[in-house]
């Protein structure tokens, strides 16, 4: 049982670290746009693993490779787009429902993979959790759908697959460290390129000036809490089926939920609306996402 150990470690890692996101782009009012530049930029450490046995890529791969690093940056800027404007909990889990569906029509679209008949169950399941989790209630008692949050976070879902996707191709290409270290090469260029633009570049160097002490600790905490999280949960694939470890993704949205209503007492930007209404709904969201994700990863 060791794995399960490990798995419940590595979501708690990336609650952690979405609640950290959510800090920087509210209490410190950080720029998305800059915040997903600083990610790209701090991918040149994959430096590092170049004695590990990285090497040169056929020319087609760098391309791919290229796009698996910009769809993740262009992928965190919209999720933290997401985090600016409402509840880190309802945006973690948009996003996080919404990306296994992303995966499938990528899969079927360009890997040419059919749906079986329980992903099919699955993928109904988690549109029905988007829909629940994305509802959103006004203290005069009106509820309606929060739609620049829904859009920028099933972006994120969409942009996250397709990452997922290129990567896990090109896993089967080359080794591990390779992929790996020329994906966050990727995201290094995608960052230049976002500076080239003169009116990010107005954003991302205002950002900058900004006091940035307590700010730039945070966000190298983020980092180091999220690589840490991503190391626990390969390994506990090696030990254990990846269905019952995707199953539990539903961890991090519970502990998302759990930690932004506990700190949002110190953290008003973490602050979730608590209502028992929202509480048994956000909690029927969540155990629809786990129960989708079951189904979702069986053969």
């Amino acid at each position: 049982m060791l794995w399960l150990y490990i798995i419940i470690f590595a979501y708690l890692l990336f609650a952690l670290a979405n609640i950290g996101d959510k800090l920087v782009v509210s209490k410190y009012k950080t720029e998305p746009i800059a915040y997903a530049f600083y990610v790209g930029v701090l991918g040149i450490t994959s430096v590092i693993l170049i004695p590990l046995g990285v090497h040169w890529l056929k020319a087609e791969l760098y391309l791919l490779s290229f796009l698996a690093g910009t769809a993740f940056i262009l992928a965190a800027y919209f999720m933290y787009c997401a985090l600016s404007l409402g509840e880190a909990s309802r945006a973690i889990t948009l996003m996080g429902s919404s990306s296994p569906i992303f995966t499938f029509l990528l899969s079927l679209i360009f890997l040419q993979e059919k749906l079986l008949p329980n992903q099919l169950y699955a993928f109904i399941i988690l549109v029905l959790a988007i829909l629940i989790i994305s509802w959103e209630e006004k203290p005069i008692g009106k509820s309606k759908f929060n739609s620049k949050l829904i859009i920028f976070a099933l972006l994120a879902g969409l942009l996250f697959s397709a990452n997922y996707v290129l990567t896990r191709y090109l896993f089967g290409l080359e080794t591990y460290f390779t992929i790996f270290f020329w994906t966050r090469i990727g995201g290094v260029l995608t960052a230049i390129i976002i500076y080239l633009f003169p009116k990010l570049r107005t954003l991302i160097i205002a950002d900058w000036k900004k006091p940035k002490q307590k700010k730039g600790k945070l966000v190298l905490a983020i980092q180091i809490t999220g690589g840490a999280g991503v190391m626990a949960q390969s390994y506990a694939l090696k030990l254990a089926s990846a269905t019952l470890v995707n199953a539990l993704q539903a961890i991090q949205y519970a502990s998302v939920f759990i930690l932004a209503s506990f700190l949002g007492k110190k953290y008003p930007a973490l602050k979730e609306h608590v209502s028992r209404r929202q509480i048994i709904r956000k909690i029927f969201a969540i155990m629809l996402v786990a129960v989708g994700l079951f189904l979702i990863t069986l053969k």
